[in-house]
């Protein structure tokens, strides 16, 4: 996972975590580099005098551990004195490499190498510069080696003495100035550290401030751009941690309010829309019957037969005026979701066999076919009364756009990925390409003339209002040899009755 789709908890950890652990693991490195070039600079009989025998010669390391175990033994040991204890052999294995050794308590000399005596070892052992306890000397004269042990039996005191003991090559140089080198060493790391730890502090801190900031800073610039009333400006930061989602929730209400913005912006389009339409649709049959009522005023409806005809087209203006008041009413309704839906599940298979002799008898004058897919049942949530509306609207708008006195409507009913869909397809003028979506908007009308015998303009758009409530989708198909498809897709309810 990289860096910046860390979260911030995690980010800060890990930056305090890295700048403990890499400065140490540098520091270390060079450390060794040095000490490696000290030892290198010796010789290498150096490096290996300092852990183990090289060539039959025997290192300090070596004698320490020895003179070391002789003590344990002495603790551990009930009789450290006895034959062949482990102090006696560790004592004979010392003894072999040329090295004298006395252990002695308050009681007198417990243990004497072979070939000295005590006073011996102790006059060696001080000529040498070991002259208290505990001291270990190694140089070119000898070596020599005091120690005090302390047991439950009493104390124990270890004198171990080898003059001109032979020195292994280059080991004299390696202690003899060690000292100086571990002082530049001191200084190195010392000063290696505190740079090294510099430099990682400083690069983590700005790692860790560009991963925060950075985002802040897009952050701001997009704030900044939204206040100016500019929508389209990303804020382009795409991490996962907490500000990635802070800026993906962020372009999610920008996006949310530029397709607000749009929504608005296309809804005032359509009020105007609907007001220049409702001016031009209730425009005409007032013109109408302000026309008939004249006529009768003015005496040229002179008969009884002219005075009734003009009558009843008043009274058929005056009921289209109605229907397109009552259309308006409803549309309303459905953008204000106002209107009740009482959604029930339905097979529409039954729906269409129950409704076909209603709908075949308002168009008598038109064929019309219901196919359906196979004997089961298509089963949705709809509310029966609305869709009545929508399906009496489609036959209706089939019927008025025609080509001549006949026509013919097809009503397809099929079961398709999990939905109904329904598929109406006439045989009339049809519509072009570009206004499959159009004659879905309030009072538009692809007849040019948009005179109000063809309709009031509103049946589509209040079909797709109720089909949409009913989680439904409706469109529109042109048709290029002439009619029109209207689809309707709603989600299949599931289970049969």
């Amino acid at each position: 996972m990289k860096f910046k789709n860390l979260s911030v908890r995690r980010k800060i950890l890990l930056t305090n975590f890295m700048m403990i652990v890499i400065p140490v693991f540098i520091v270390l490195l060079v450390m060794a580099v040095i000490l490696a070039g000290i030892l290198t600079g010796g010789g290498p009989g150096v490096m290996i005098a300092a852990a183990e025998k090289w060539a039959g010669e025997t290192t300090n390391y070596q004698l320490q551990l020895m003179i070391d175990s002789i003590s344990e033994q002495l603790v551990e040991e009930e009789d450290a004195f006895r034959e062949n204890s482990s102090m006696r052999e560790l004592c004979r294995k010392l003894e072999q490499t040329g090295i004298h050794i006395a252990i002695a308590d308050d009681t007198g000399v417990r243990y004497l190498s072979e070939g000295t005596s005590y006073e011996a070892l102790e006059r060696q052992a001080d000529e040498l510069g070991a002259s208290s306890a505990p001291s270990f000397v190694r140089t070119q004269d000898g070596f020599a080696c005091r120690a005090v042990t302390k047991t439950a039996a009493g104390a124990y005191s270890i004198t171990a003495a080898a003059p001109g003991f032979a020195y292994p090559q280059g080991e004299y140089y390696a202690y003899d100035s060690i000292k100086a080198h571990l002082k530049v060493i001191l200084v190195v790391v010392s000063a290696a550290a505190v740079v090294i730890i510099l430099l990682t502090g400083v690069f983590l801190s700005r790692k860790l401030s560009r991963s925060i900031l950075d985002p802040v800073e897009k952050l701001g610039k997009a704030t900044e751009a939204l206040c100016k009333g500019d929508l389209d400006q990303p804020v382009g930061y795409g991490s996962e941690d907490e500000l990635g989602q802070v800026c993906k929730g962020f372009d999610e209400m920008r996006i949310r309010l530029r397709e607000s913005r749009r929504r608005e912006e296309r809804y005032r389009q359509q009020r105007k829309q609907l007001i220049a339409g409702i001016s031009h649709d209730l425009s005409t049959p007032i013109t109408s019957i302000q026309g008939y009522v004249s006529g009768i005023l003015d005496g040229i409806a002179d008969t009884p037969e002219k005075r009734e005809r003009y009558l009843h087209t008043i009274y058929d203006r005056a009921c289209d005026m109605n229907r397109m008041v009552d259309g308006l009413f409803l549309l309303t309704k459905l953008d204000l979701d106002r209107e009740p839906f009482h959604m029930e599940r339905t097979d529409l298979a039954q729906y269409f066999k129950e409704k076909y002799p209603g709908w075949k008898e308002k168009i008598p004058d038109m064929e019309l076919e219901v196919h359906m897919d196979g004997s089961r049942g298509v089963f949705v949530q709809i509310d029966r009364f609305q869709f009545e509306r929508v399906v009496a609207n489609l036959i209706d708008n089939s019927s008025k756009y025609r080509r001549g006195a006949h026509g013919k409507v097809n009503i397809y009913l099929v079961r398709n990925a999990g939905a109904a869909e329904i598929t109406f397809r006439d045989d009339g003028i049809g519509i072009a390409e570009n206004e499959e979506e159009k004659i879905f908007e309030s009072f538009y009308r692809a007849d040019p003339a948009r005179n109000t015998e063809k309709g009031s303009g509103l049946g589509l758009a209040i079909a797709r209002q109720i089909v949409e409530h009913m989680g439904g989708k409706i469109w529109a198909q042109a048709v290029q040899s002439g009619g029109l498809i209207i689809r309707i897709r709603l989600p299949e309810a599931g289970g049969e009755q």
